[in-house]
C-alpha cells in the first residue's frame, strides 16, 4: 500500500478513462459528411497536390464534380478566383500539413479497397476523423504531463476533468467531426509547446529547441494570429526586472538556438508566402478579403459580446473558465514567474479573437477559438484549486462543490447543444431563458431565436408581420440624365454605355438601424420593349464597407413578371445583413447588361421591421 502511494499516479488512470470516453464518442458519432465547409477548405491542398496535381484549381470542373458528388459545401467560398485563371485557397496550409499522415493513410486504404481514390471517399473521411482523435489524445497526454510539473495527481486530475468535461472542449473535439477543426489541432500543438518550454528551461538542448520552432511555425501556419504563442517561451520565467535580466542573459547565452527557432518558424511560414507568390502573384495576400463583411476590427473589439452575450458568450456557455480567470490572482501570488507570459498571451490573443467582426464564429458551441488557450489557462485554474485546498476542509469541499455544479451544468448544456435545444448561432436571451434546464424546446420558443439569415426573404416576409416605413423615394423624371421614354414621360434610359441607374446610398446607422432585423422592400418602376430574358436587367442591392461590397443580391427581370411596352412596378425584398460597422452603407441600383434600352422612372425603398419583436441579442 505504501509503495503504491509513492508510485501510483491517479491522474494517469483519470486520463485513460477520459480518453476511453472521448474515443467512444468519436467511434459512435460518425458524421455523414466529414470533409465539408471550413474543413473542406483546410483539406483542399492535399488532394489537389497529390491526386489531381492542380494546386491552382485551374481545372475547376474537377472541383465541381467533387461538389456534385460529395456535397461538401453549399457554396464554394473556400478559394478565391484570380485573374490569371488560378484559384487561391482561403485558409492557410497549416491544417493540411497536419492532415498529411491521415490523408496518406486514407489514400492507401482507398487504393487497397474498392473505394474511389479521389481524396474524398469514405477511407479519407474516416482516416481524418480518427487521425484527428490521435492528435486529441497526444495533446491530452502532454497536457497531463505538463500539469504534473505543477500539481499533485489529485489537482492534476481535477483540472484535467474540468477542462475536458467542464468546458466546450468535449463537444467541439469529438462530436460532429469538430475534431478536424483548427482548435483541436492547436490544442495539441499548444500542449506540446508547454511541455517543450518546460523542458527547454530545464535543459536548453537542440531537441527541444527544434521542437519549439516547429510547433510555433505550424501553429502560425494553421492560423496566422497564433504566432502570438511565441510569447509563452519568450517570457517564460519572467516575474520582475531581475528575472527579465536573467532571461535576457539566457537568450544571449543560447543565441544560436534562439536564431534556429526563428529560422525554423520563418522557413515554415515561407511555405505559405511562396504559395501566395505562385498562385496570387504576391507574397502577402489577404485570403479573407473576398468578403468585406468580415474582418478585423481592432479599434472596435467585441469584448463584452464574446464574454457575456447570450448568443455565444464564453462565460455564459463555459462558466468553468470564469474560475480560471479568477485563478490569475492565485497564479500571480503563487508562481509570479509564470504569470506574465500566460496573462499577456491570454489578453493579447483574446483581444485579437474579440476583434473579428463575426465574433460568434458561425455554428459552434460557446467560443471555439479560445479552446487552444485552455492549455495555459489550466494553470491559473489549478493554482486556484490548490490554494483553496490548502486553506482547509471547508474551502476544499466548497471548491469541489462549485466545480461539480459547473461540470454538471456544462454537460447538460452540451447535451442541449447536441440535441438542437441550444442553437449553434442564433441564440438570444429570451430563447435561452425559455430553454434553460429544459430537455425539450417549449412550444413557440423558436420564434425567440435570431432570424435565420439563410432563409429566403420572401418566406420571412410571409411568416412574420411588419411595420413599414418609407425611407426614400427616388424620382428619376427630374434627374439630370432623364430623357423621353417610349410613352413620352421622362425617365433614365439604361443602355450598354449607361448600364446603371443612379445609385441610392443609405448609411445604416442613419437610416436603416434596426433592433432585431429588418427587410428592405424595394420597388422600381421600369419600362421594357424587349423581353428581359433576351435583354438582361437586374435589381441589385448590397452593403458597402469602405467601398467594398458584401451581402450582394440581384434579382433579374423575367418575361413572366415584366409585360412589355408599359410601366411595370417590380419589387425586391432584401434582408439587411449583420453589418460589419454601423457606418456601413446600403446601395441599390438597376443594372442593365442587355443591348436594347430599358427605362427607369422611380425607385422607392421601405424599411420593414417586425411587429412586437421579443428577440434580444
Amino acid at each position: 500500500m505504501n509503495a503504491c502511494r509513492k508510485t501510483c499516479d491517479i491522474s494517469q488512470g483519470v486520463l485513460l478513462i477520459v480518453l476511453l470516453l472521448l474515443g467512444w464518442a468519436v467511434l459512435s458519432h460518425v458524421p455523414n459528411n466529414i470533409l465539408s465547409w471550413d474543413i473542406f477548405g483546410y483539406y483542399l491542398y492535399l488532394p489537389f497536390t497529390f491526386i489531381y496535381h492542380d494546386l491552382g484549381l485551374r481545372n475547376f470542373e474537377v472541383v465541381q464534380n467533387i461538389l456534385d458528388q460529395y456535397h461538401n459545401t453549399q457554396w464554394f467560398y473556400q478559394a478565391l478566383p484570380q485573374e490569371a485563371g488560378h484559384w487561391v485557397m482561403k485558409y492557410p496550409m497549416g491544417m493540411a500539413v497536419l492532415y498529411l499522415p491521415w490523408f496518406f493513410t486514407g489514400h492507401l486504404w482507398a487504393l487497397a479497397s474498392g473505394f474511389p481514390a479521389d481524396g474524398f471517399s469514405t477511407p479519407y473521411q474516416l482516416s481524418l476523423l480518427y487521425g484527428s482523435f490521435v492528435y486529441t489524445a497526444i495533446g491530452l497526454i502532454y497536457f497531463r504531463k505538463s500539469l504534473r510539473n505543477f500539481f499533485n495527481p489529485v489537482i492534476t486530475s481535477i483540472v484535467l476533468i474540468s477542462i475536458v468535461f467542464g468546458t466546450n472542449f468535449m463537444v467541439l473535439t469529438v462530436f460532429h467531426g469538430q475534431g478536424l477543426m483548427s482548435h483541436n489541432y492547436l490544442f495539441f500543438l499548444f500542449s506540446l509547446l508547454l511541455w517543450n518550454t518546460l523542458r527547454w528551461h530545464e535543459k536548453p538542448d537542440w531537441l527541444h529547441t527544434l521542437a519549439i520552432g516547429f510547433i510555433i511555425g505550424l501553429s502560425a501556419l494553421s492560423r496566422s494570429t497564433e504566432i502570438l504563442v511565441a510569447g509563452i517561451p519568450l517570457l517564460w520565467g519572467v516575474a520582475d526586472p531581475k528575472t527579465f535580466k536573467e532571461k535576457w542573459q539566457l537568450i544571449v547565452q543560447h543565441k544560436t538556438k534562439i536564431a534556429v527557432i526563428i529560422l525554423v518558424v520563418a522557413a515554415i511560414g515561407s511555405l505559405q508566402l511562396f504559395y501566395y507568390k505562385v498562385y496570387a502573384g504576391k507574397f502577402l495576400f489577404n485570403s479573407y478579403g473576398a468578403n468585406a463583411g468580415e474582418g478585423m476590427e481592432f479599434l472596435h473589439p467585441y469584448i463584452l459580446e464574446v464574454l457575456f452575450s447570450f448568443r455565444k458568450g464564453w462565460l455564459i456557455y463555459t462558466p468553468m473558465m470564469g474560475l480560471s480567470l479568477l485563478g490569475f490572482v492565485s497564479l500571480y501570488r503563487s508562481r509570479k514567474e509564470l504569470f506574465w507570459s500566460i496573462f499577456l498571451f491570454f489578453i493579447v490573443s483574446f483581444y485579437v479573437i474579440a476583434s473579428w467582426s463575426c465574433w460568434w464564429y458561425a455554428d459552434s458551441y460557446s467560443q471555439r477559438p479560445l479552446i487552444p488557450m485552455y492549455v495555459f489557462l489550466s494553470l491559473p485554474l489549478g493554482f486556484l484549486i490548490q490554494n483553496l485546498f490548502d486553506k482547509g476542509r471547508i474551502t476544499r469541499w466548497l471548491i469541489l462543490t462549485v466545480l461539480a455544479v459547473l461540470l454538471g451544468f456544462n454537460l447538460f448544456q452540451s447535451w442541449q447543444f447536441l440535441h438542437g435545444i441550444i442553437h449553434s448561432s442564433r441564440m438570444t436571451q429570451p430563447y435561452y431563458e425559455a430553454v434553460f434546464l429544459k430537455t425539450k424546446i417549449p412550444e413557440g420558443a423558436t420564434k425567440l431565436l435570431l432570424i435565420d439569415r439563410n432563409k429566403d426573404p420572401k418566406l420571412i416576409f410571409e411568416e412574420d408581420s411588419f411595420d413599414a416605413r418609407t425611407i426614400v423615394v427616388q424620382n428619376l423624371e427630374a434627374d439630370a440624365a432623364a430623357r423621353p421614354s417610349p410613352d413620352g414621360s421622362m425617365a433614365v434610359e439604361l443602355r450598354p454605355d449607361n448600364p446603371f441607374s443612379p445609385a441610392i446610398d443609405l448609411v445604416y446607422n442613419q437610416h436603416l438601424s434596426v433592433e432585431d432585423y429588418g427587410l428592405l422592400r424595394i420597388s422600381a418602376l421600369v419600362y421594357c420593349q424587349t423581353p428581359p430574358d433576351d435583354n438582361p436587367t437586374s435589381l441589385t442591392a448590397t452593403f458597402m464597407h469602405k467601398m467594398f461590397a458584401y451581402n450582394y443580391r440581384n434579382q433579374r427581370l423575367n418575361n413572366t413578371d415584366t409585360p412589355l411596352d408599359q410601366w411595370v412596378e417590380l419589387e425586391m425584398l432584401y434582408l439587411i445583413p449583420e453589418v460589419r460597422r454601423p457606418d456601413d452603407s446600403f446601395r441599390f441600383t438597376v443594372y442593365h447588361t442587355g443591348q436594347m434600352p430599358v427605362w427607369v422612372k422611380s425607385v422607392k425603398i421601405e424599411l420593414l421591421e417586425p411587429k412586437n419583436s421579443s428577440r434580444i441579442r
